[in-house]
């Protein structure tokens, strides 16, 4: 008897044990012999492991990593050497995602692709904006530069307003969201996109308030706003189409994580994913030539970027982001959430900006994107330990957001959503 992940389960393998879904649902008894539906059940239902007779995760990943020849396995290998950490076994989470990045690059060059380029540094500015006395502005003064640079719309705090009034009902929330004709389009995109799946299309802001409830609707508006915030960046420093595709994957690996444990916010941790490192578009707007630099310190040392940032700026991005997020009065626990997903053990609670790092590290690994992180961060067994999740986890993770990731990046990117 052995433990096999979801994605390497087989017809015809026979249940060692029951399997029970996560919210505490039995789908199949000992001694069933899997067909294909039940497979697909398990998916549906969130099952990443199953116990099976005479079979195990180590043989099959054995016979997984065969299917490849050596000289694609070496290539592939040394790929990834490059931009993880050398210590990957010494962690469970990183390990496992190591092998799934090993088996997709190994896939590519069997299929005739080329392995993905390594990106470039940035150009540093030979300018840096300064304060009115000359001298380079403080991190308090930065934020509340971009604050006056970019105002947040007004239509998030008319919706907080709806919120806290006690005689608001959802229709109000409507009616406030519908104003903005732009949010408006991109609400009902997104919940008629794959990242929720509703069997039927969703036609009015009304109807998804009724569906996904009125706090969550806040806060995708949220989301969505404050990616319109951002523009103007400048394109030496960052390629904000790749920026935002990986700050979406962050989201939906954080949405999708948060699934697998009961009380958590798929929307806020959606949200957070999204914003976690909205700090460093504002070191790309207010301070690129530090930024480059910081780039360039986190390469010719193979050090994380955030740490980089402390060593040229004396604060970082995660700082940014939080103070930034402070300031405009967005609610306390998505500023916890950017300020310490670098740091989730810190945070209170600790499983939310657990679920925040991991998907962050998952992007960097699978090269989804790139917000200026070269080197994939190391996640110690004590953050992926505050999860309570199994590493098999992570290979449906992946498949499930691949098709989401597209889908939203290309809706935030869509029109005025993003300008360089």
């Amino acid at each position: 008897m052995g433990t096999v992940h979801v994605d390497d389960l087989k017809s015809g393998m026979t249940l060692a044990k029951p399997v029970v879904a996560p919210n505490g649902r039995f789908l199949l008894p000992e001694g069933a012999v899997l067909k294909d539906k039940n497979i697909q059940v398990f998916k549906i239902w969130g099952v990443t492991e199953a116990h099976v007779v005479g079979h195990d995760q180590e043989r099959i990943e054995e016979q997984s990593i065969a299917r490849f020849s050596p000289e694609h396995l070496r290539l592939a290998e040394a790929h990834l050497a490059v931009r993880f950490p050398q210590n990957v076994a010494e962690s469970h989470f990183l390990a496992e995602t190591h092998r799934l990045c090993l088996l997709r690059l190994a896939e590519h060059l069997a299929e005739g692709r080329p392995l993905p380029e390594q990106p470039s540094l940035p150009e540093a500015p030979s300018q840096e904006t300064r304060g009115a006395s000359g001298r380079t502005p403080s991190l308090q003064e930065l934020v509340e530069g971009e604050v006056q640079l970019a105002s947040f719309p007004d239509v998030y705090f008319r919706i907080q307003e709806v919120l806290e009034d006690a005689r608001s009902s959802a229709s109000h929330i409507a009616d406030v969201v519908s104003e903005d004709t732009s949010l408006t389009a991109k609400l009902l995109k997104l919940v008629n996109s794959s990242f929720y799946g509703f069997p039927s299309r969703i036609e009015s802001i009304s109807r998804a308030v009724a569906l996904i409830g009125t706090n969550e609707l806040s806060t995708l508006a949220l989301g969505i706003s404050v990616v319109h915030c951002f523009r103007n960046i400048p394109p030496s420093v960052f390629d904000m189409k790749s920026f935002w595709q990986h700050s979406v994957a962050c989201g939906v690996f954080s949405r999708i994580l948060a699934r697998e444990k009961s009380g958590l916010s798929e929307e806020r941790l959606f949200v957070a994913g999204l914003l976690h490192d909205v700090g460093r578009l504002v070191l790309a707007r207010s301070r690129p030539r530090q930024l480059a630099q910081a780039m360039e310190l986190s390469r010719k040392r193979r050090i994380p970027l955030f740490e980089a940032e402390r060593e040229v700026l004396d604060f970082d991005h995660t700082q940014v982001g939080g103070l930034l997020l402070r300031t405009w009065k967005i609610p306390g626990a998505l500023e916890t959430l950017v300020r310490f997903h670098h740091a989730p053990l810190s945070a209170h609670p600790a499983a939310e900006a657990a679920v925040v790092n991991v998907a962050d590290a998952l992007a960097i690994s699978l090269a989804i994107g790139r917000s200026g992180s070269f080197y994939v961060p190391f996640t110690d067994d004590e953050v992926w330990g505050t999860l309570h999740l199994s590493p098999s986890v992570l290979s449906p993770t992946v498949a499930q957001a691949e098709r989401q990731i597209k889908e939203i990046t290309d809706l935030f990117l869509s029109s005025e959503a993003v300008e360089e």
